[in-house]
């Protein structure tokens, strides 16, 4: 029997963010990388692109908007599938309004949230 871990990038400028995320998940059997910013997330996920990257939207260097666009526009990564995690009243409207971005879970949350967008984003068809 296979079972296949889905691979999760977190970008957020913020450790403790990271750090708290990256438990929840890997309790639950996810495998994690993280970056700090857009410009490093970008040569992350050319290196070795997860299945989902849970996005930040305001951080310095790049902007989680670019980032999105250059994944997207690129074919060996444009099936990655991305969640805006923000603190930013009013993301879900912004992501509605964003190609590419799946879900938007706003700051702060529960686990159980995190957990809940993560698993239906996941099982949608690329």
């Amino acid at each position: 029997m296979f079972i296949i871990v889905a691979k999760v990038m977190i970008v957020d400028d913020e450790a403790t963010i990271r750090q708290s995320v990256r438990l929840v998940l890997e309790s639950e059997g996810y495998e994690i990388s993280e970056a700090s910013n857009a410009d490093d997330a970008l040569i992350a996920v050319q290196k070795n692109a997860p299945d989902l990257i849970l996005l930040d939207i305001r951080m310095p260097g790049m902007p989680s908007v670019e980032l999105i666009k250059r994944i997207k526009s690129d074919k060996n990564l444009s099936r990655i599938k991305i969640i805006y995690l923000t603190a930013i009243v009013g993301a879900k409207q912004i992501a509605q309004d964003m190609k590419g971005v799946e879900a938007t879970i706003e700051k702060p949350f529960t686990n159980e949230e995190l957990l809940s967008a993560i698993e239906q984003v996941l099982k949608r068809k690329i």
